[in-house]
């Protein structure tokens, strides 16, 4: 571990809290990656202070309770075999033409991937499908997603058939089932608005920085 002088502490607090990898996370993890590679005594404290004084989280900083969707098992037994899925937009469009991130999150690992779209068309979610995920980690044996009308649509039908894909969905009265999704897409558009504060149009830049900061 790096032993680090009092004067050098704000230069490490930036780096890990503040730059883009870093994603503006809470406390814990900001103090857990602090911990990873530098020491000095009162580490806790003065990463408490760190993340308490940031604008940027503070200007984030949800007021109301968030309502917590409720806990659901789903037993698998290795990565990529579960997977789920979710569309978060419409965004403010970006430079590129971006509107909409497709989040996809493995049941056993966590492991999260996104992927910023121009439109929540079913072709376009299919496409994104193919393309990130089942050519780089294969076919996963079930996909899961709510009810919306790009994951229900005929063409994601016809990819889950052809890659012998079963296709899973939320029921009708328990829309928010899916918790884990649910949470990262909270974490990621929250970690988001804060790496692109100033440049918000420049949101879809930052989505891969966000991703290994989380």
């Amino acid at each position: 571990l790096q032993v680090v002088p009092r004067r050098n502490i704000p230069e490490v607090l930036k780096a890990v809290h503040n730059h883009p990898t870093g994603g503006h996370l809470g406390v814990a993890k900001t103090l857990a990656r602090v911990r990873q590679r530098f020491y000095w005594p009162q580490q806790r404290e003065d990463v408490e202070d760190w993340c308490r004084a940031c604008q940027t989280c503070a200007a984030r900083a949800a007021p109301t309770k968030r309502l917590q969707a409720p806990m659901q098992i789903h037993p698998v037994g290795q990565p990529f075999q579960r997977v789920g899925m979710d569309l978060v937009g419409p965004l403010e469009e970006t430079l590129r033409g971006n509107r909409y991130i497709l989040v996809v999150c493995d049941y056993f690992s966590k492991w999260p991937e996104a992927f910023p779209l121009p439109d929540a068309e079913a072709d376009t979610v299919a496409t994104a499908l193919v393309n990130g995920i089942f050519c780089r980690y294969g076919a996963p044996e079930t996909l899961h997603s709510d009810q919306g009308r790009n994951f229900e649509a005929g063409v994601i039908a016809e990819v889950c058939r052809l890659f012998g894909i079963a296709k899973t969905r939320t029921t009708a009265y328990h829309p928010q089932s899916d918790g884990m999704v649910e949470r990262m897409n909270r974490t990621l558009i929250d970690m988001l608005a804060k790496v692109s504060i100033d440049q918000p149009e420049d949101w879809d830049v930052h989505l891969d920085r966000v991703l290994l900061a989380y």
